[in-house]
């Protein structure tokens, strides 16, 4: 018999204590290749719903569960858990093997199963449906109950002597509100969000809704009946009639409790798919099964879990570095392995040019973008082929991380250091532009094409310094009369030049008096475009005389380069491109990442969020040959904040009533609407947990010491197993970063400062500003510092009103980033008066 196939299911890594899982590694290796072997002691379990389950022995305490499936010689084990030895026997019992009859899928089943959805009458179905739901009820009111009881034992111990200045005391309003402080908790939580549109065009972003238990629209939220679920999608009858009539706290927490494809389901019907894109997602396409409460064949089993479609619950392991990989992963990494079937989709999917992925935070797109990267390579290898990926982000920081968790998904992915060489090449964008430029033997031309001017070895030391003397210079001169307009700030000039200017390579003044400026909020009458370029000249003359270049002139002339390579031998370096954080981009980048790679098949693929942007204006896509008509679709089901974390975080963002349906929708250059595929429905959270924990001080000593005492309590409650750096405590601003990293010294809570050039270390809560934290997640979040005076207002950056709007909605993405980085828990912590950005939907 050749060696057997490990099969381990979703729920697998959760179930296994740290400590044990060398241990469990082990185990399972020796019982893929020796099962006979007498240490493991396979032992069958004595009157088992399933004869084919087995206990295992990991060591004198613990028992892994297993069902053991013989097919065509080969063994195939399913394992189901890691229990203390008595749990694994009462457990074994009770568990059978199920492939649904419906969808095709495999199920691991209980007995309780059986008497809840076996044999049932529609009277008997609807009469357990609405017992159900009055047990959620009771449970719900008495855990608000238990909460809010808490809450005022807490305020009663807390209370001071006098009323803290500046700060609500328990029965105070909040600053701006009319809400009770209870009720405040809860307001700031809800509500649909409006937010301006990052694409091609003015329209609206979408309602994200966070699906918290407590919050949103009331009734049910689903828009089929129970019989559809049931004949269907195989939804079991009892789940069906609940999940008919839940609002979004009751689905959510059937969605918890079901079996885990059952769950993922109702979730994304919730999410606005219909009935037939969920059937398509999760069916395998095998036929069979048996009822609830009978075990199907072997053969059905086996066929349902080597089935594409199972390996969004189910992971097939072959050999032992598999094995060990996996399990080394944890379940805070469960996402490397088992992909959602729409995340799955697109990471297989064959484009005919760019594509495009959208979604908010925690919906997988970073996810979709490594597999997918590494899913090219592979393939290119079993074709016998060489692929050359690029796997770019706009920060060094993010770059790092898709480093990562490329060697974590795949450590024998082949990769490369060098552009145009094969493998996956991760790096960001700048220093692609910086490559290109350092290694072109023919720069003169492609430089003075873009810039005017050329230079053998260019310096990349401009600064946005350089504005301010190019301006006074210009007034100077003459050049310009009133230097108080909003045309002659820094801030708009930088804008300009690298939005109109250097993506039109612009070189005279008679070029940007015909230039269009679609996009732009300030308008310019001729004598206005004549004084801009005429500050341009200056700083471009100032670049020459030092031979130094800007970052936005660096993407732009590396563009060029580009495209006379490619115009002279008919090559670009990459067959590939894939972009995270898209939203971040300025023009000359997407110039520069359009001629890495030719038009065709799976050409470019990007991954954004325009609700994380916090570096750049939107971009039209379209204008630099990047095309997505038909080819953008969104995410919209949050596999990591929870329900509570996700409806703050979301909060944060502008307010107004709309749909998902106008997310991010895209216009050509004549304003017509570019498809997303038809997308529809709300953006929801698949995890529920506490609520987010606000923490209002009197004053920044009374602040320190309450985010020290919250991180006592934490420390204490996730013990000396745990890494205390799953812990982050995020800030606006650097100063208040360090400010809390000596606060919390001071009271004797060592904690971690990352910076831009300092990687975090295990062991200490890190804490690192929002800027910092992009692209990173906690299992615990503190937001510190969240008062009225945390905004960036600083004058001159706005310069009309187009410019404020996109500065205030950039202000609102980072908090958005901080909150949305909280996996578990987040609390948020302010002295004297709130930020605006915290009361509901306020503008």
């Amino acid at each position: 018999m050749s060696d057997g196939i490990i099969s381990i299911s979703d729920t697998f890594l959760e179930s296994i204590p740290r400590s044990l899982l060398g241990q469990v590694t082990s185990t399972l290796n020796l019982l893929r290749t020796t099962p006979e072997s007498p240490g493991l002691h396979v032992e069958p379990i004595y009157q088992a719903a399933d004869d084919r389950i087995r206990s295992i022995r990991v060591n004198k305490q613990y028992r892994i569960l297993a069902f053991r499936l013989n097919s065509s010689g080969q063994d195939l084990w399913l394992a189901e858990g890691v229990y203390d030895h008595d749990d694994a026997y009462r457990r074994a019992r009770k568990l059978y093997l199920r492939m649904n009859p419906v969808s095709g899928t495999t199920e691991i089943r209980t007995d309780e199963d059986a008497l809840r959805a076996g044999g049932l009458s529609e009277s008997e179905v609807q009469a357990r449906a609405a017992a159900l739901a009055a047990e959620q009820l009771a449970e719900f009111q008495r855990q608000e109950a238990e909460r809010l009881e808490q809450e005022r034992r807490a305020a009663e111990m807390a209370e001071p002597d006098e009323k803290p200045s500046g700060a609500p005391d328990a029965g105070e309003q909040q600053p701006g509100s009319s809400l009770a402080p209870a009720e405040q908790a809860s307001s700031a939580q809800a509500g649909p969000i409006d937010q301006s549109s990052d694409e091609d065009g003015g329209t609206t972003e979408p309602a994200v809704d966070g699906g918290t238990g407590s919050v949103g629209r009331s009734g049910p939220v689903l828009s089929v009946t129970a019989q559809e679920l049931i004949d269907v999608l195989g939804i079991d009858p009892v789940l069906a009639a609940a999940a008919v009539e839940a609002d979004e706290a009751a689905l959510l927490d059937l969605a918890e409790g079901a079996r885990s494809w059952q769950g993922s389901a109702l979730l994304d019907l919730a999410t606005g798919k219909t009935l037939d894109e969920v059937r398509e997602a999760y069916f395998t396409g095998v036929n069979g099964g048996s009822d609830v409460g009978t075990p199907s064949s072997t053969d059905d089993i086996v066929e349902s879990l080597t089935a594409e479609k199972s390996q969004a619950s189910y992971h097939l392991i072959e050999d032992d570095d598999a094995l060990a990989k996996v399990l080394a992963s944890g379940s805070f990494a469960q996402w490397r392995i088992f992909l959602h079937p729409e995340q799955r989709t697109y990471v297989y999917v064959r484009t005919r040019g760019p594509y495009r992925l959208t979604g908010g935070a925690g919906t997988g797109k970073t996810v979709v973008l490594v597999h997918r990267a590494v899913r090219l390579a592979q393939e290119a290898q079993a074709e016998g082929r060489e692929a050359r990926i690029v796997l770019t982000t706009y920060t060094r920081n993010l770059a790092d991380a898709l480093e990562e968790q490329v060697r974590t998904l795949e450590p024998g992915a082949p990769r490369t250091d060098v552009l145009g060489r094969p493998g996956i090449h991760v790096t960001g964008v700048d220093r692609i532009a910086h490559g290109v430029i350092s290694g072109s033997r023919a720069l003169a031309a492609p430089m003075r094409a873009v810039v005017g001017w050329d230079t053998r070895s260019p310096k990349y030391s401009r600064s946005a310094h350089d504005w301010e003397i190019a301006i006074a210079a210009a007034v100077a001169s003459g050049a310009v009369r009133d230097r108080t307009q909003a045309h002659t700030s820094a801030a708009f000039l930088a804008d300009e030049y690298r939005e109109v200017i250097l993506p039109h390579r612009i070189l005279d003044e008679t070029g940007y008096l015909r230039v269009p400026r679609g996009g732009r909020g300030t308008r310019l009458g001729r004598n206005q475009r004549r004084e801009v370029w005429a500050i341009v000249a200056v700083y471009r003359e100032g670049g020459r005389r030092s031979a130094s270049i800007d970052w936005d002139e660096t993407s732009a002339i590396a563009a060029a380069v580009l495209d006379a390579q490619a115009e002279a031998t008919g090559e670009r370096p990459a067959d590939h491109v894939l972009v995270d954080e898209g939203q971040d981009l300025r023009p000359t980048q997407w110039q520069l990442l359009r001629a890495l790679v030719a038009e065709g098949d799976d050409d470019m693929f990007i991954a954004e969020d325009s609700h994380q942007r916090i570096y750049s204006n939107p971009v039209k896509l379209g204008r630099y040959g990047i095309g997505i008509r038909g080819r953008s679709r969104r995410l919209k089901l949050n596999y990591r904040t929870t329900a509570q974390n996700l409806a703050f975080a979301v909060n944060v963002l502008k307010g107004g009533d709309f749909d998902i349906a106008a997310m991010e929708d895209d216009v050509d250059e004549t304003g017509t609407p570019l498809e997303h595929g038809g997308d529809h429905g709300v953006y929801r959270s698949a995890r529920s947990g506490p609520e987010v924990l606000l923490l209002p001080a009197r004053d920044l000593a009374d602040e320190l010491e309450q985010v020290a005492a919250l991180l006592r309590e934490w420390a204490e409650e996730m013990g000396p197993e745990e890494d205390l750096s799953t812990i982050g405590l995020l800030t606006r601003w650097a100063s208040t970063r360090d400010l809390l990293v000596r606060g919390l010294d001071d009271r004797g809570i060592p904690v971690a400062s990352v910076d831009r050039n300092v990687a975090y270390r295990k062991g200490a809560p890190l804490a690192m500003t929002f800027h910092r934290a992009k692209g990173m997640e906690f299992t615990r979040v503190v937001l510190f510092g969240i008062d009225a005076d945390s905004l960036d207002d600083r004058p001159g950056r706005s310069y009309d009103e187009q410019t404020h709007e996109a500065a205030e909605l950039q202000e609102r993405s980072l908090l958005y980033v901080g909150a949305s980085r909280a996996r578990d828990r987040l609390a948020v912590a302010w002295s004297g008066e709130v930020s605006e950005m915290l009361n509901g939907s306020t503008v």
